[in-house]
Protein backbone atom coordinates (compact mmCIF):
# COMPACT_ATOMS: atom_id res chain seq x y z
CA UNK A 1 0.00 0.00 0.00
CA UNK A 2 1.22 3.20 -0.84
CA UNK A 3 1.96 6.20 1.74
CA UNK A 4 -1.08 8.30 -0.69
CA UNK A 5 -3.35 5.33 -0.76
CA UNK A 6 -2.82 4.79 2.99
CA UNK A 7 -3.85 8.62 3.95
CA UNK A 8 -6.80 8.65 1.53
CA UNK A 9 -8.17 5.03 3.56
CA UNK A 10 -7.31 6.99 7.04
CA UNK A 11 -8.76 9.94 5.43
CA UNK A 12 -12.24 8.11 4.40
CA UNK A 13 -12.48 5.61 7.67
CA UNK A 14 -12.30 9.62 10.05
CA UNK A 15 -14.80 11.03 7.48
CA UNK A 16 -16.79 7.37 7.96
CA UNK A 17 -16.97 7.81 11.76
CA UNK A 18 -17.36 11.38 11.98
CA UNK A 19 -21.25 10.92 9.49
CA UNK A 20 -21.98 8.07 11.68
CA UNK A 21 -21.60 9.90 15.33
CA UNK A 22 -23.41 13.12 13.38
CA UNK A 23 -25.91 10.14 12.22
CA UNK A 24 -26.42 9.40 16.06
CA UNK A 25 -26.95 12.65 17.16
CA UNK A 26 -28.85 13.90 14.37
CA UNK A 27 -31.33 11.05 14.97
CA UNK A 28 -31.42 11.99 18.94
CA UNK A 29 -31.89 15.03 18.46
CA UNK A 30 -35.33 14.26 15.61
CA UNK A 31 -36.17 11.67 18.21
CA UNK A 32 -36.87 13.96 20.70
CA UNK A 33 -38.56 16.45 18.11
CA UNK A 34 -40.73 13.94 17.57
CA UNK A 35 -41.37 12.60 20.79
CA UNK A 36 -42.68 16.13 22.19
CA UNK A 37 -39.46 17.26 23.82
CA UNK A 38 -39.21 20.51 21.12
CA UNK A 39 -35.94 19.87 20.49
CA UNK A 40 -34.21 19.79 23.83
CA UNK A 41 -31.19 18.76 21.98
CA UNK A 42 -31.27 21.13 19.92
CA UNK A 43 -32.29 23.89 22.14
CA UNK A 44 -29.35 22.90 25.01
CA UNK A 45 -26.65 23.09 22.16
CA UNK A 46 -27.93 26.50 20.65
CA UNK A 47 -29.86 28.40 23.86
CA UNK A 48 -28.01 26.45 26.82
CA UNK A 49 -26.24 29.69 27.84
CA UNK A 50 -29.24 32.03 27.21
CA UNK A 51 -31.41 32.92 30.46
CA UNK A 52 -34.71 30.78 31.18
CA UNK A 53 -36.60 32.99 30.07
CA UNK A 54 -34.59 32.95 26.47
CA UNK A 55 -34.68 29.31 26.10
CA UNK A 56 -38.61 29.22 26.93
CA UNK A 57 -39.07 31.08 24.01
CA UNK A 58 -36.39 29.19 21.49
CA UNK A 59 -38.44 26.33 22.76
CA UNK A 60 -42.18 27.60 21.99
CA UNK A 61 -40.32 28.91 18.80
CA UNK A 62 -38.59 25.52 17.91
CA UNK A 63 -42.38 23.65 18.19
CA UNK A 64 -44.11 26.34 15.57
CA UNK A 65 -41.31 25.42 13.26
CA UNK A 66 -41.14 21.97 13.34
CA UNK A 67 -41.43 21.90 9.45
CA UNK A 68 -38.87 24.11 8.63
CA UNK A 69 -36.65 22.36 11.45
CA UNK A 70 -37.13 18.76 10.11
CA UNK A 71 -37.15 19.86 6.40
CA UNK A 72 -33.53 21.19 7.35
CA UNK A 73 -32.70 18.36 8.97
CA UNK A 74 -33.82 15.85 6.18
CA UNK A 75 -31.64 18.19 3.47
CA UNK A 76 -28.55 17.45 5.84
CA UNK A 77 -29.48 13.96 5.98
CA UNK A 78 -29.68 13.97 2.49
CA UNK A 79 -26.56 15.56 1.58
CA UNK A 80 -24.56 12.99 4.24
CA UNK A 81 -26.22 10.43 2.69
CA UNK A 82 -24.96 11.43 -0.79
CA UNK A 83 -21.75 11.90 0.56
CA UNK A 84 -21.29 8.45 2.04
CA UNK A 85 -22.59 6.63 -1.41
CA UNK A 86 -20.01 8.87 -2.96
CA UNK A 87 -17.21 8.09 -1.03
CA UNK A 88 -18.13 4.23 -1.40
CA UNK A 89 -18.45 4.29 -5.41
CA UNK A 90 -16.25 2.62 -7.65
CA UNK A 91 -14.43 4.20 -8.76
CA UNK A 92 -13.24 6.36 -6.62
CA UNK A 93 -14.56 10.00 -8.02
CA UNK A 94 -12.76 12.92 -6.49
CA UNK A 95 -14.85 15.33 -7.88
CA UNK A 96 -18.09 13.58 -7.12
CA UNK A 97 -16.62 13.89 -2.93
CA UNK A 98 -15.83 17.01 -3.27
CA UNK A 99 -19.50 18.26 -4.47
CA UNK A 100 -20.80 16.17 -1.97
CA UNK A 101 -18.89 17.58 0.73
CA UNK A 102 -19.90 21.04 -0.65
CA UNK A 103 -23.50 19.92 -0.34
CA UNK A 104 -23.02 18.81 3.00
CA UNK A 105 -21.32 21.64 4.07
CA UNK A 106 -24.60 24.05 2.81
CA UNK A 107 -26.88 21.71 4.20
CA UNK A 108 -25.21 21.93 7.91
CA UNK A 109 -25.04 26.11 7.23
CA UNK A 110 -28.43 25.95 6.69
CA UNK A 111 -29.66 24.01 9.89
CA UNK A 112 -27.44 26.13 11.85
CA UNK A 113 -28.61 29.26 10.63
CA UNK A 114 -32.34 28.10 10.64
CA UNK A 115 -31.11 27.67 14.68
CA UNK A 116 -29.43 31.01 14.49
CA UNK A 117 -33.16 33.16 13.00
CA UNK A 118 -35.06 30.98 15.95
CA UNK A 119 -32.76 32.22 18.37
CA UNK A 120 -32.60 35.65 17.50
CA UNK A 121 -36.29 35.53 17.16
CA UNK A 122 -36.29 34.35 21.04
CA UNK A 123 -34.09 37.07 21.47
CA UNK A 124 -36.22 39.58 20.26
CA UNK A 125 -39.27 39.00 21.89
CA UNK A 126 -38.08 38.28 25.31
CA UNK A 127 -36.39 42.11 24.73
CA UNK A 128 -40.08 43.28 23.66
CA UNK A 129 -41.54 42.16 26.36
CA UNK A 130 -40.14 44.64 29.09
CA UNK A 131 -41.01 47.35 26.62
CA UNK A 132 -44.71 46.51 25.87
CA UNK A 133 -45.21 45.80 29.53
CA UNK A 134 -43.90 49.28 30.93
Amino acid sequence: MTRHSLICTATLVLLALSLAGNFFLLGYAAHGLRQGGAGRVLMTEIAGAYPPEVRKEFRSILRENRQRTFSALRELRVARANLAAAQDASPFDEAAVKDAMAAVRTATTNLQATMQDYLLTALKNIKAKPAAGS
